[in-house]
């Protein structure tokens, strides 16, 4: 307890957090960088968003990076941002994030690039020690051990999966934080927003392609442009993207992939149309097609 104090948790088979609903304000933001929460006290945070409207309870999560976070739920009125009257279509896409039908193209940040060799060396000593730990331990328990040793007692094993925890989340805190600011960005400037619906799922059992489209966090950004249109009065229609990347958004004609086969047409970026001869972005005009797509549906 008090200032500075870091909770304990019961036990760590169980999930490390607990939550605490706000009575009497015992839940109070101090200033940018301290929070009064119940049994800790006043709390002093590094980053984060001043939770706005009534707070209603607290959760504090300690991660297996050994991170704390606290998420405070409120409760807000609905903001509604101003109409722009803008439309725009989006591809998601492998060389780029999300490609607009007004030409612009989102860049994928490749974030764990900047983390391959520490991440793979830390990866390598966790795997080397965890096994000399499980064979440690089938050893106390071969001999009957009286206090047989369990994983938590490997100080290098836990130094260890700690480094491979802190990695990974913060490739994930920066690749969330693209998210957030990009889709912030698109409910501010569009008042309808056209994407397709793929089936992500099934993509990722291509195993050439899994790893691109797990980095490109598609799920997680159409989820996000979700409900900030649904918070903001904006409106998002998913569509089928059959052709989408093949119909030419000049004469409407469909090329048939210029008698390609499927891998020999994602290697394809420009093209002319067949039928007006037209010269084509294919991810810029797939966005417009999708958009086309979208406002037919109304």
């Amino acid at each position: 307890k008090g200032q500075n104090k870091f909770p304990h948790f019961k036990s760590r088979k169980y999930a490390q957090s607990y939550n605490s609903k706000c009575v009497n304000h015992n839940i109070k933001v101090i200033d940018n960088h301290h929070i009064k929460l119940p049994k800790l006290g006043v709390v002093y945070f590094r980053s984060g968003r001043l939770p706005q409207g009534k707070i209603k309870n607290v959760t504090v999560r300690l991660t297996v990076a050994n991170q704390y976070y606290i998420t405070v739920l409120t409760e807000c009125e609905n903001q509604t941002l101003a109409k722009t009257g803008k439309r725009v279509g989006g591809d998601l896409g492998l060389k780029s994030l999300l490609n607009l039908s007004d030409g612009y193209k989102e860049p994928i940040h490749h974030f764990e690039d900047k983390y391959r060799k520490k991440l793979h060396h830390w990866e390598k000593l966790r795997s080397r020690r965890y096994l000399l730990a499980k064979q440690a331990i089938a050893w106390d328990y071969h001999n009957k051990v009286l206090a047989p040793r369990q994983l938590d007692d490997f100080k290098n094993y836990q130094k260890a999966r700690v480094m491979v925890a802190k990695y990974r989340q913060k490739i994930a805190n920066q690749r969330l934080d693209q998210l957030q600011k990009f889709t912030t960005k698109l409910v501010k400037q569009y008042d309808i927003i056209v994407l397709e619906k793929l089936n992500i799922k099934g993509m990722l059992k291509n195993h050439k392609l899994a790893r691109a489209i797990t980095n490109a966090s598609w799920s997680k950004l159409v989820s996000i442009l979700q409900y900030k249109c649904d918070w903001y009065g904006k409106k998002l229609i998913q569509v089928n993207p059959a052709y989408t990347s093949q119909i030419c958004i000049n004469c409407g004609e469909n090329n048939h992939r210029l008698g390609l086969d499927k891998s020999e047409w994602l290697d394809v970026r420009e093209w002319d149309c067949p039928n007006c001869g037209t010269r084509l972005d294919r991810d810029i005009n797939a966005a417009q097609v999708i958009l086309k797509k979208g406002l037919a549906t109304q």
